[in-house]
């Protein structure tokens, strides 16, 4: 482990003896100064690194992935304080406040392994892959046009949230629904409820809407496999960095978002997936 770099939980305290400036200096204008910051991704125990570690800065509203040798990079950031994360299957999300320097930065990150019923890092690994097969499968049965986007993607997007990146990334553009669609809209039935009816109520409470071969609809939305009655307006609540996949099927018909932690729970036992129930 490099000595020129101090561990993540011991920046805070670092932090902490940075901060105190000058007055001149606190009522100076923000720098319009960017900055490199990188480091590297460490597993706490055994001191390898960790490579696919997602790593994002709340504050810059993106992220990155550690690369095979388990080193990150931003290429431009704010110096100043940040709050930068770190996420990997199989171990703890760790984030902690950063001061990032006028001439950048180093770091080191330790993840903490879970203590989840695995046979090691390899069955973590083996899991995830299943169920990316899985998704993978499912898109390529869709008999329609079908759009996936990954984590690389959705961490380096400048969207705060999984609507805006739909708006920013696609042509799905959300628009307001029209009186008799969305809320409680055509189509939405609260008839022989059970998992087939709430499906049909997916999206019945959205207010977002997205035109779809010259019509206005509410998409289907699933968030982790479950269907969300709020539609298009429960992506908004789900920052674009803790999106691990999104998939589009059907010119926006139907909507997919898996988080981090859904994944982490597919780390553990993968499941089979909910078939695709298309709109014509």
């Amino acid at each position: 482990m490099r000595t020129d770099a101090l561990p993540l939980r011991l920046l805070l305290a670092i932090a902490c003896v940075l901060l105190p400036a000058s007055v001149d200096a606190q009522e100076a204008e923000p720098s319009s100064i960017r900055v490199p910051l990188h480091g590297v991704v460490y597993d706490a125990l055994t001191g390898t690194v960790v490579p696919g570690a997602a790593v994002y800065l709340n504050g810059e509203g993106y992220g990155v992935l550690s690369d095979s040798t388990g080193v990150f990079r931003f290429a431009d950031v704010f110096p100043g304080p940040q709050l930068i994360a770190a996420v990997q299957f199989g171990y703890e999300e760790t984030a902690a406040p950063v001061e990032v320097p006028e001439e950048g930065a180093f770091i080191e990150i330790e993840l903490t392994p879970q203590p989840i019923l695995l046979d090691g890092v390899t069955a973590v690994v083996d899991n995830i892959s299943t169920m990316e097969r899985r998704m993978r499968s499912r898109r390529r049965s869709a008999a329609s046009q079908t759009r996936a986007f990954n984590q690389e993607r959705l961490l380096r997007s400048a969207s705060s949230n999984a609507l805006e990146f739909l708006r920013m990334e696609t042509r799905y553009f959300p628009v307001p629904c029209p009186s008799g669609i969305g809320i409680f809209g055509t189509g939405n039935s609260t008839r022989n409820l059970g998992w087939h009816g709430i499906s049909r109520l997916t999206g019945a409470m959205s207010t977002n809407c997205i035109i779809r071969r010259g019509r206005t609809i509410s998409p289907k939305v699933y968030i982790d496999e479950v269907p969300a009655i709020g539609g298009l307006d429960e992506l908004e609540s789900y920052p674009t960095a803790q999106i691990y996949t999104l998939e589009v099927f059907s010119q926006g018909a139907e909507i997919r978002a898996y988080t981090y932690g859904f994944m982490q729970r597919m780390a553990e036992r993968p499941m089979a997936l909910i078939p695709i129930n298309l709109w014509p």
